[in-house]
């Protein structure tokens, strides 16, 4: 197993951890109450503090070189690290390529740097046109906005567009900015089981049955990052044709990686029919940037989303630097190198998928450039996570509340470039790391256990004392006086 220099080679980490609670989830928290707003949300630290002191929160890393294959990094406590890259999600690799570097810096001589304003107010630049009627293209569809972020797309397009009065339908694992968008619309929202389209189907029919002048809106995804599944959207979109209803899929995650020439699951599957059918995706993954858009085949809708989605109307535009970048990469996507890296990263993740199931780990879902994980216990995912970084891996451990309690994972997050080297050192590490957390994590419970019954049996030793004390008295009160 290769070891990646760390940065203080003296020094030995020791990773055993104390557990005080089995509370492992922050959501108790969300709901706090009390009118001083500052000293409500102080418990929260009763578990995050805790978690803190061991180093096993592992939020807001961040890089300290370009996030490339390897690159450096630093943890919330100040702990620099090297190693593989497996944590970026940057599915086919284009953040270091010199086009789209020289395109940023081009952009940023042309325009200099700035962020001048809302789109409807002189905060476009030509640019940000082009990647329009590029994406326009590239997609195959009439008409395309273009949001700030992926997340800002997600939102504004289904409360632009959705009234109190209307109906969203949408899977149960929709990203966030979905289910957002859809509560801030309407209270009107259901939530079907993941990938069912009998359950679909089912909602769908009672709504129309119940309002047959109703607006309906099915919700999903083009490939649900978290489990790298999707569902059959070719029929899903006959289903919505069949009510009367209209599809929005959210393609964040498969747009320039999936497909014969990257549009997304939808091309894989041979999606045709757009009549009724909204596309959303966001720049994050494969274009390097944070631009979101929406696209379809209705100018009228499109045009609507202008004065009436605020997500777009109150946000400045992308900025030039970001326009010229997705650009770069975008050409990149439509062009040969692009489906070469497209077939790359999916060689890689068979190779991985293979090697890691030999030794008895389960990946879920299906060959995408996001390879989950599976490891099921919060807290082992936890030591995992640090235990990899500490050997020179870094990758991101996922748990509850965004997948389910009990299905904690590793989200590796594969590129083109990832050589079979750097994969064996991560199945390696995995293995060593995943054997070395559970044994600390059960030492630990163990302990934890001991502590309890040790303090049970403190506080029956002291009900018993007491009691006896108690009786001791009554027999001194009932002693007559001589």
């Amino acid at each position: 197993m290769q070891k990646y220099p760390s940065l203080n080679p003296n020094q030995e980490f020791d990773r055993s951890i104390t557990i005080s609670n089995l509370k492992l989830s922050h959501l108790e928290y969300k709901n706090v109450e009390g009118k001083n707003l500052f000293e409500r949300v102080k418990g929260f630290q009763n578990l995050v503090g805790s978690l803190r002191k061991q180093k096993i929160i592992l939020y807001e890393r961040r890089n300290m070189s370009p996030p490339a294959q390897e690159c450096y990094g630093m943890d919330d406590y100040g702990d620099i690290f090297y190693g593989i890259n497996f944590a970026s999600a940057d599915y086919l690799g284009l953040c270091t390529n010199e086009q789209a570097k020289e395109a940023a810096a081009t952009a940023a001589q042309e325009y200099s740097v700035n962020s001048c304003g809302a789109p409807l107010a002189f905060g476009a630049s030509k640019y940000y046109m082009q990647l329009k009627e590029e994406l326009k293209d590239y997609w195959g569809m009439k008409e395309v906005l273009l949001y700030s972020a992926g997340w800002l797309a997600g939102f504004g397009i289904i409360k632009g567009l959705i009234r109190p009065y209307d109906f969203v339908v949408m899977d149960e694992l929709c990203h966030n900015c979905l289910t957002e968008g859809a509560f801030a619309a309407t209270k009107n929202v259901s939530r079907v089981p993941h990938l069912s389209l009998e359950a679909m189907e089912k909602k769908v029919s009672e709504i129309r049955t119940a309002n047959p002048d109703a607006c309906i809106l099915v919700v999903t995804e083009g490939l649900f990052s978290m489990d790298s599944d999707y569902t059959d959207l070719v029929a899903l979109q006959k289903l919505t044709l069949k009510y009367e209803a209209f599809l929005l899929i959210d393609c964040a995650h498969d747009f320039g990686c999936m497909g014969k020439t990257g549009k997304g699951v939808f091309e894989l599957q041979g999606l045709q029919d757009f009549s009724n059918v909204l596309l959303m995706s966001g720049g994050s993954k494969c274009l390097s940037t944070n631009v979101g858009w929406v696209a379809c085949n209705s100018f009228e809708v499109i045009d609507y989303l202008k004065f009436f989605s605020s997500a777009y109307m109150f946000t400045n535009s992308v900025n030039p630097v970001q326009c010229a970048t997705a650009l770069a990469q975008l050409r990149i996507l439509n062009s040969e190198v692009g489906s070469r890296l497209r077939i790359k990263v999916l060689e890689n993740y068979h190779y991985m998928k293979k090697e890691l199931n030999a030794r008895g780990y389960q990946i879920i879902g299906y060959p995408s450039p996001i390879l989950p994980l599976l490891i099921g216990n919060e807290l082992v995912c936890r030591v995992v996570t640090r235990l990899m970084i500490d050997e020179g891996i870094h990758c991101n451990g996922i748990e509850y509340p965004i997948v389910r309690m009990g299905q904690a994972r590793l989200r590796v997050n594969l590129q083109p470039q990832h050589t079979k080297e750097h994969m064996d050192t991560f199945i390696e590490t995995f293995h060593f790391c995943f054997n070395k957390a559970t044994k600390i994590v059960q030492e630990s419970l163990e302990k934890y256990q001991l502590a309890l019954e040790q303090q049970e049996q403190a506080q029956q030793a002291k009900e018993n004392q007491n009691k006896a004390n108690f009786n001791d008295n009554r027999m001194e009160l009932k002693k007559p006086n001589l």
